[in-house]
């Protein structure tokens, strides 16, 4: 059912692409022919997509992006280990600025604040248990290139450095919180990327695909697993101001490289380095309203598939909010 959902949305996507490029075939650089080509603002992918536009020189951007994921339940047996995952609650709070010296060229900076709560069991009398950690995570400093134009397309590099500046540190008091509760990498890591987008006759869509890669080993010997992203939307424009969209988002996540040698895999799958890899599939509706030089957007959906590595918590749902400024 799934992939036939997949296949449906995939279909209907490459139609509204092709009606709107022969809709606009006799448009020019500029968008001349604005009537015909809606060409009203610029190409805006939904809010959890990020580096899928440029401003014009001198331009500002100021954001706020608020994400939250809910994680219930896991996807393989856990009886064997004393400490046992029963539910976790991601948010992130993404403060971001971006500015535009030339032509073409945007960068940014994106500093998020992590918010995690879990809720395992412990022993065989499975006692309640709870563990919290927050605080700045990794600091994000970003590029994004116009390559190419036209009155339809655009095709844009992508490149990040991540900095660690988030903590490797968060214990609960007695002991070191696993992996996934800590708020850093501890590594600096690279990110490129490479995006299309394209915007005529009322519709959006375009794809985005890129890749974190952590460049050394951390100081409690271990170094994060590379990420890889693919993604996909198609958008909208219900009026001048207002649009609904669409989005596929497919994620894969490596194993940790090393150990940090205060986590004993043995106690729990969470400490465990080679029980983190993972591959997921989500499907996301979104809503955005634009005033002035302000776009609040919203945007929430669920996985429609997703195979785990191990004894890991599945994502359940997750809901992203954004509010971007311009001037």
């Amino acid at each position: 059912m799934n992939r036939l959902f997949v296949c449906l949305f995939a279909v209907l996507f490459l139609a509204r692409v092709s009606a709107a490029e022969e809709a606009c075939a006799s448009c020019i650089d500029g968008c001349a022919c604005e009537e015909i080509c809606s060409c009203n603002h610029e190409p805006r992918a939904p809010i959890g997509v990020m580096g899928d536009h440029v401003h014009h020189k001198g331009a500002w951007m100021v954001s706020y992006r608020y994400m939250f994921m809910n994680m219930d339940g896991t996807d393989s047996d856990v009886s064997g280990y004393m400490m046992r995952p029963k539910s976790m609650d991601m948010q992130m709070h993404m403060f971001g600025a971006m500015y535009t010296p030339i032509n073409n060229l945007t960068i940014g900076l994106m500093l998020p604040y992590k918010v995690n709560n879990m809720d395992m069991e412990m022993g065989a009398m499975n006692m309640p248990m709870e563990m919290e950690s927050e605080g700045f995570g990794d600091l994000k400093l970003s590029g994004t290139y116009r390559v190419w134009s036209s009155s339809v397309h655009q095709l844009l590099a992508n490149l990040a450095l991540s900095l660690p500046t988030g903590s490797m540190d968060e214990e609960n008091g007695v002991a070191r919180l696993p992996y996934s509760m800590q708020l850093g990498s501890g590594s600096y890591g690279l990110i490129p990327g490479i995006t299309y987008t394209g915007l005529a006759n009322g519709w959006g869509w375009g794809v985005q695909a890129n890749g974190t890669f952590y460049l050394n080993e951390n100081d409690h010997d271990y170094t994060l697993g590379n990420r890889y992203g693919l993604q996909a939307w198609g958008l909208r424009d219900l009026c001048s101001s207002s649009a609904v969209s669409l989005r596929l988002s497919g994620n894969r996540v490596e194993n940790i490289d090393g150990a940090d040698p205060q986590l004993n895999p043995m106690m729990t799958p969470l400490a465990d380095p080679n029980l983190r890899a993972g591959t997921r599939l989500d499907l996301l509706a979104g809503i955005d309203y634009r005033i002035g030089p302000a776009r609040l957007a919203l945007e929430g959906g669920a996985p429609i598939a997703q195979e785990l590595d191990g004894p890991q918590l599945e994502t359940k749902w997750m809901v992203i909010g954004g509010l971007q400024v311009s001037f």
